[in-house]
């Protein structure tokens, strides 16, 4: 196995490859050696290492990184209301996702990737376009609010650079009834939605 052929199975995965891809595709080696193929694939340039046991051909998008890393993460907050033209620019080679569990940050060649952690009973508001999980506008919005109120700060004002005229009041008032008391009051005194 040569670094060709680890190029060519990360890009029938997507662009990503971890450990356990290659102990499938070329289940005769030792884990050591499949390590050093990874680390000569690094060396050359071929790979980046996204964090132990990923890897990914250079310039793969974030977010594909992000859901190879947890699959059930979801990408949302600024990166969703940026894609959608809700806020105006964000910072170049970063996404931010959700997910229940740990607030993790990665970071790789490619950029940064940031896991926020949310509650089991708020993990919901996201849809899977190829196999990758993205938070509906309103979702993303209000996980923006959410942890604005918990005391995270953006490069953005939540207050007033969002353009909350694009986003569905029904779908906000439904997903509202899943939060606490709390939060929905804080969140009624500042957005009119």
């Amino acid at each position: 196995m040569d670094v060709k052929n680890i190029e060519k199975w990360a890009s029938e995965l997507d662009g990503v490859i971890t450990m356990p891809d290659l102990k499938v595709v070329f289940g005769g080696q030792s884990e050591a050696a499949l390590f050093k193929k990874l680390e000569s694939a690094v060396k050359e340039k071929a790979l980046i290492k996204a964090k132990r046991g990923i890897y990914a051909l250079p310039g793969v998008a974030l977010e594909i990184i992000s859901a190879r890393i947890n699959p059930d993460s979801y990408i949302s907050t600024w990166t969703v209301l940026a894609s959608k033209t809700i806020i105006g620019s964000v910072p170049a080679r970063r996404i931010q996702a959700v997910k229940i569990g740990r607030p993790r940050v990665y970071e790789c060649e490619t950029g940064i990737i940031e896991h926020l952690s949310i509650s089991p009973g708020l993990y919901f508001g996201f849809e899977t376009v190829n196999g990758i999980k993205f938070a509906t506008a309103e979702k993303a919005f209000l996980d923006v609010c959410y942890f604005y109120y918990k005391g995270r700060r953006f490069s953005f004002d939540p207050e007033s650079d969002v353009n909350t005229g694009g986003l569905k009041a029904n779908v906000i008032s439904g997903y509202l009834g899943k939060y606490d008391r709390r939060f929905v009051s804080f969140f009624r005194g500042i957005w009119e939605i």
